[in-house]
């Protein structure tokens, strides 16, 4: 286990700091909704090229893969529009 975690530690780093800056720069746009859902649009997107590239280099990339991380990102831009003020 911890020879996995040791040869994908940069992989989880640069995730962390994905979703990270994301969210630091939701947090500081203000009560700015349209610039909120630009933020939280373009850190999906990276998170979803990151789970594609990652896959691709490391594992076996497959459409089931690339479906899951497109729907845990819609679920996430979800949540995210509901707890900012309901939406746009």
């Amino acid at each position: 286990m911890y020879n996995k975690l040791k040869k994908h530690l940069g992989y989880y780093i640069s995730l962390i700091a994905i979703l990270s800056l994301g969210l630091i720069l939701i947090l500081i746009s203000g009560p700015n909704a349209k610039t909120q859902a630009i933020v939280a649009f373009v850190t999906v997107f990276f998170y979803v090229l990151w789970g594609i590239v990652h896959h691709r280099i490391n594992h076996e990339l497959t459409l089931r893969i690339v479906i899951e991380y497109v729907l845990i990102g819609a679920l996430g831009l979800s949540v995210l529009f509901f707890m900012l003020a309901g939406g746009l």
